[in-house]
């Protein structure tokens, strides 16, 4: 069960809450009038309350009885104000919630509506919803409330969790957006590649793809371990059967192709470019023969039903902007590419592209079926 309270703050120390009806007859009533104060010398003392008996009258509403202060009494004299047990109960219950008010937040300034649960329940205020949350995550207790969630509402869990990685590839989708018009070296897109693995989560001919190692070792016993040949990283296909992708990366501004024509209209391959394919071309060739046929390395990938078959490589180089109002540039470049068999060449706009359609066409539904991860 839950209680509405109504605060409004009267100073930066304290804050009254609407009168607390303890018992009510259709003439009389005896109401609770709180108030929470930020106590300095005793964090724990803050709340106040004076207990009000009030008259209905017909003209004016329920009506405080004037009462004489104490002050006033002879040597002798009392006031006695007796409460049965059912106002000593919700008496009871008043300052229970009331001081679960004070101990959360205390004086809050302006108007704010709390509402106060049971054990179990959480306090939730109108206007900072956000702020208990934190409070409750700074505390120490992200898995209780993380827990709670699932078991209560499994199914806002799931959209959450949903929710959170649209955000963050958003996040990377926007990171990777500026990284294109800096200036970054090739471990950095490495680094950035493997902590958003989802980038290269569909392959370039729609097979689904898994980060297995980065940086492997393509020539030693471990494929995790030290070695002469190292690559970025070494990726799986995804099915009842897998099988071993290399991935390579250059950078954003990394030439495509020569600074000249060559003759015919086809002009000069860009050095990076034709040593970059060589460079994946001899790494696939190494991994195939030597590193994915050593005993260790077998074992690794064949308890994971993971095999290497004329290994595929991608290579992912340069931009298309380079090629623009040249129709000779871009002729060379697609032609070079389309009948080049290993690697596939993929340059970073393009593979910004896919990642963008991505994160715009990942409804909830299908990231829940299982979309890139």
């Amino acid at each position: 069960m839950t209680e509405p309270y109504e605060m409004h703050s009267t100073s930066r120390q304290s804050a009254i809450i609407k009168d607390r009806v303890l018992s009510e007859t259709g003439t009389t009533r005896l109401v609770l009038r709180p108030e929470v104060v930020s106590n300095p010398k005793d964090p724990h003392a803050g709340v106040k309350i004076t207990l009000i008996h009030q008259r209905k009258k017909a003209a004016e509403g329920w009506v405080s009885e004037p009462a004489e202060p104490l002050s006033a009494l002879r040597a002798g004299e009392m006031k006695k104000l007796t409460l049965d047990s059912e106002k000593t109960l919700k008496l009871f219950d008043e300052l229970q919630n009331l001081y679960a008010i004070s101990s959360t937040g205390g004086v809050r300034p302006g108007d704010n509506r709390l509402v106060v649960g049971r054990e179990q329940e959480i306090v939730l205020l109108t206007n900072n919803r956000a702020r208990i949350i934190n409070l409750l995550l700074q505390k120490d207790y992200p898995e209780e409330v993380w827990k709670a969630l699932t078991e209560s509402k499994p199914d806002l869990a799931t959209k959450l969790s949903y929710a959170q990685i649209q955000v963050d590839r958003k996040n990377a989708l926007n990171e990777f957006d500026v990284a294109l018009k800096t200036v970054n070296k090739e471990d950095w897109w490495a680094n950035f590649f493997e902590r958003n693995t989802w980038v290269f989560g569909y392959g370039l001919n729609y097979k689904f793809l898994r980060l297995v190692c980065p940086q492997p070792n393509y020539g030693g016993s471990n494929f995790r371990g030290k070695g002469s040949l190292k690559g970025d990283s070494l990726h799986r296909t995804e099915g009842a059967l897998r099988f071993t992708v290399l991935v390579e990366i250059k950078r954003p501004d990394t030439a495509l192709l020569g600074k000249s024509n060559y003759r015919n209209g086809a002009w000069e391959l860009g050095t990076e470019l034709s040593g970059g394919v060589s460079q994946v071309q001899a790494s696939c060739l190494k991994w195939e023969t030597e590193g994915s046929t050593t005993e260790q390395n077998r074992e690794i990938l064949h308890a994971e039903k993971t095999y290497t078959v004329r290994p595929k490589g991608i290579l992912v180089i340069g931009s298309t902007a380079q090629l623009t109002g040249d129709i000779d540039k871009r002729t060379t470049f697609e032609l070079f590419r389309r009948n080049l068999v290993n690697p596939e060449i993929l340059t970073f706009d393009e593979l910004y592209e896919r990642a963008r359609f991505i994160v715009e066409r990942s409804s909830m539904g299908e990231l829940a079926a299982g979309g890139p991860a």
